[in-house]
């Protein structure tokens, strides 16, 4: 079977892992179709953990067949299958059928909208949206490296074709006092001709960059235009060797303007390649902060509900258990943002959002520490909470950002020397705002913290000061930078 093929059927069989999930969930009725009740609801679940540990076989067999002659694709099994077991996929469903044999619907539904999270991240990983960014990512930087080259030839041709006229005037004034040429305007000719040459060798060395040796509805933009102009360069050349400057000067300068052609269509080229690079990006990010929005709503709910267990005293050792689980849940989201941060400082664009990100990871491992020690108190709230609301904020901005660029003229013209912002200034200055709202209220939190005299209070709350001051000072920093930034 062709790699195609098993790639196919593999993805297939993934994706319906995946959309088996949503019919399961408790709140949902099931299709007018299918027996209604609980028993029907966990046949469905057994059968979802047979076909989860199918596919992990299949994976792994995959992997050791792919190693030798596709190692990267084998790797990418391999990645998932580790992901699959840091995420106990199969544990967690075998507990979620004993959720539903128990008739604990209310866990199961919780369960699985968290599962359901993990499954499409598992999803998301073995389709590789991130080697797709990559793919765009040096398609673009392919793309710039040529452009800059072309108008280095640019540069190069204006000054041969100056030169070549300033000649051309000189040989007509000879001409016109019926003198020969003299010996400096030949060798400076003989110059000219040697450097078109060398600049008609690049253009030829360029081309040779530019052409993809694959099918011709593939070329490189400019790749025709370009070789237009390195004829008409050699064509100059020639006619200067026969110190016909006038002749060489006309071909001179329709080689430029083959350059500029190229150049234009390179330009067309990178906006295209750079508005698909920021729609590719914006909707991995999207996803990946939506997932850990879904978690990270999870960790909050059975967090509150062990908190109030605690507070009536009625908390028992099945709570402890699932604390610790929920402990290793936000660990796994912490995991998660480290990963979805790694894109950002890749991208590279944004100035406020990967800093927030890299607090916020910072957060979620505090989060899961302390619910490791068994610590649902108010401040372990209050942090789930900023985490929360930051995340609903990222969404909500990655969400109206793809929504406009969407609606935008494809057309438009932009900025083709540099790359435009994934986000725009306006979007990140509101989410630097409402974080340093967040950091004001979090200081005046700490403020009641400080009239406790015991001793670990006060170590507890000198500790927090101290975390909120590098976040602030980080704040200031990164309001500078924004300021600093050209529009």
């Amino acid at each position: 079977m062709g790699l195609r093929r098993v790639a196919l059927r593999l993805m297939t069989t993934l994706l319906a892992c995946a959309l088996a999930a949503p019919a399961l969930v408790i709140g949902q009725p099931p299709p007018a179709s299918a027996p209604r009740g609980p028993g029907h609801v966990l046949e469905r679940q057994q059968a979802l953990r047979d076909r989860i540990q199918r596919l992990e076989n299949r994976m792994l067999e995959l992997s050791r067949l792919l190693a030798e002659r596709e190692p990267a694709k084998a790797e990418r099994l391999r990645d998932g299958l580790e992901h699959a077991g840091r995420q106990q996929i199969r544990t967690r469903i075998e507990k979620l059928i004993e959720l539903l044999r128990s008739e604990q619907f209310s866990d199961a539904d919780r369960s699985q909208q968290v599962l359901l999270a993990d499954l499409e991240s598992l999803l998301e990983l073995l389709t590789s949206s991130r080697n797709e960014l990559d793919r765009r990512r040096e398609e673009r930087e392919r793309l710039e490296a040529l452009q800059r080259a072309i108008r280095v030839l640019i540069d190069e041709q204006t000054q041969h074709l100056y030169r070549t006229r300033h000649a051309g005037q000189q040989l007509e004034r000879q001409t016109a006092e019926g003198a020969g040429v003299p010996r400096e305007l030949a060798d400076m000719l003989r110059q000219l001709e040697q450097m078109q040459r060398d600049t008609q060798r690049k253009a030829a060395d360029l081309r040779g960059q530019m052409d993809p040796g694959g099918p011709p509805n593939r070329a490189t933009p400019g790749q025709d235009a370009l070789q237009r102009a390195e004829r008409r360069m050699q064509s100059a050349a020639d006619r200067l060797g026969e110190q016909d400057a006038s002749a060489a000067g006309k071909q001179e300068e329709e080689a430029l303007q083959d350059l500029h052609k190229a150049s234009d269509e390179l330009d067309d080229a990178l906006r295209q390649v750079r508005r698909e690079e920021a729609e590719e990006t914006l909707a991995a990010l999207e996803s990946r902060f939506r997932q850990m929005l879904t978690r990270e709503r999870g960790v909050r709910e059975t967090v509150g509900e062990l908190a109030a267990l605690t507070e009536a005293g009625r908390a028992q050792p099945e709570a402890m258990q699932r604390l610790r689980e929920t402990s290793e849940q936000q660990r796994q989201v912490a995991q998660q943002a480290e990963h979805t941060l790694a894109i950002l400082v890749d991208e590279g664009t944004t100035v406020i959002v990967p800093e927030l990100v890299r607090q916020m990871a910072g957060d979620m491992a505090t989060v899961a520490e302390r619910l490791a020690a068994e610590d649902v108190a108010a401040g372990t709230q209050a942090v789930l909470d900023d985490i929360l609301a930051l995340l609903e904020e990222i969404v909500g901005v990655l969400e109206r950002e793809r929504d406009e660029m969407s609606q935008r003229d494809e057309g438009q013209p932009g900025d083709e020397d540099r790359r435009q912002p994934l986000l725009p200034g306006s979007a990140e200055l509101k989410l630097l705002r409402s974080s340093q709202l967040r950091l004001n209220e979090r200081t005046c939190v700490l403020q009641g913290a400080w009239q406790d005299r015991s001793e670990a209070g006060a170590t507890t709350a000198a500790a927090e000061a101290a975390r909120l001051g590098q976040r602030q000072q980080r704040l200031a920093e990164l309001a500078r930078q924004m300021n600093e930034r050209k529009p």
